[in-house]
C-alpha cells in the first residue's frame, strides 16, 4: 500500500513536469535525475520568485504613498474646515461689534458739472426736510442719485450691473475707534480687523466733475426696486493701474485695483 502511494506520488509530480514544458512542435522526455534541468528549474523558479517580491515591493511602496497622501488632503481639509470656522466666526462677531445707523441709496453730483462737489453720500429712505416750501433759485447746489457704470452690461460690482443704482449703508463700530481704507489691497496688515474688501471705484476720469476714490463691497449688487434705466447722476467705475509715475512693477498696467477696509 506504502509502495502504491509512493509511486502515485512520483507519478503525478513527473506528469507536472513534462506536462509543464511540454511544447507543441515537441515533445521531450525529462530525466527527474537530470541536474542541469532540477538546477534550470530552480533557477527559474527563483527568479519569478524575486520578480513576484519587487512587485509586492513596489505595490507596497504605492499603497503607502497613497495613504501618505490621503492623510495629507485629510490635513489640508481640517485645515481648510478650521479656516471656514474661524472666519465665519470672526464675520459673526464683527457683526456684533457694528451698529447701522443708516441705510439707503447713493447719491452725489452730476459727472458733467464743472462745480460738482466730489463727495458720495449715503441718503437716507426717509428724509426729512427743514424747508418745506419750494424756492424758484437755480443758484445752489445738486443731489442726484447714483449708477455703477461701464462700457459693458457688466461691471466689477454685479454681472448686468451697468445703469443701475447703488443701495448704501453707514455703520458705527461699537469696538474699535478708527477705520481705514486702503486700495490696491484685500487683507488688513497684522494689528487691524478686517470689516470688508472690494473693488477701488470712482468717476470716470475723463468727465468735468472730479470725483473721490471709494471702495465698494466685493459683494455688491444694485438697488432692489430701482429703476432701470440710464439717469446717470454720480458714477461709480473701476479703477485702472496706470503705469508711469506709478511704479510698475509691482502695478500693472491695466489691472482693476482692489481694495480693503480695516479697523483698529
Amino acid at each position: 500500500m506504502l509502495l502504491n502511494r509512493i509511486s502515485l506520488v512520483v507519478f503525478v509530480f513527473y506528469a507536472l513536469i513534462v506536462c509543464g514544458h511540454c511544447k507543441d512542435d515537441s515533445n521531450k522526455r525529462i530525466l527527474l535525475n537530470d541536474p542541469n534541468y532540477i538546477q534550470q528549474l530552480i533557477t527559474h523558479l527563483q527568479g519569478e520568485l524575486q520578480t513576484l517580491q519587487a512587485t509586492v515591493q513596489t505595490q507596497h511602496g504605492e499603497h503607502q504613498t497613497l495613504q501618505t497622501t490621503v492623510q495629507t488632503q485629510h490635513g489640508e481639509l481640517q485645515t481648510l474646515q478650521n479656516t471656514v470656522q474661524t472666519q465665519h466666526g470672526e464675520i459673526s462677531s464683527l457683526k456684533t461689534q457694528l451698529s447701522q445707523a443708516n441705510k439707503g441709496y447713493a447719491g452725489g453730483s452730476w459727472y458733467g458739472h464743472t462745480g460738482a462737489a466730489v463727495d458720495y453720500l449715503c441718503l437716507p429712505r426717509d428724509p426729512e426736510w427743514l424747508q418745506t416750501t419750494v424756492v424758484p433759485d437755480d443758484y445752489t447746489g445738486r443731489l442726484y442719485g447714483a449708477e455703477y457704470e461701464s462700457n459693458t452690461g457688466h461691471t466689477l460690482f454685479g454681472p448686468q450691473s451697468r445703469d443701475e443704482e447703488v443701495p448704501c449703508a453707514v455703520c458705527r463700530s461699537t469696538s474699535f475707534v478708527s477705520s481705514v481704507m486702503i486700495p490696491a489691497r484685500t487683507t488688513c496688515y497684522s494689528g487691524w480687523t478686517k470689516a470688508f474688501s472690494g473693488s477701488l471705484a470712482a468717476g470716470y476720469y475723463g468727465h468735468i466733475a472730479a470725483s473721490q476714490y471709494v471702495c465698494v463691497d466685493e459683494n455688491a449688487h444694485p438697488l432692489a426696486g430701482g429703476a432701470d434705466r440710464n439717469d446717470n447722476g454720480i458714477l461709480f467705475l473701476g479703477v485702472k493701474a496706470f503705469c508711469g509715475s506709478l511704479r510698475c512693477p509691482p502695478y500693472e498696467q491695466d489691472k482693476f485695483i482692489s481694495c480693503v477696509v480695516c479697523m483698529k
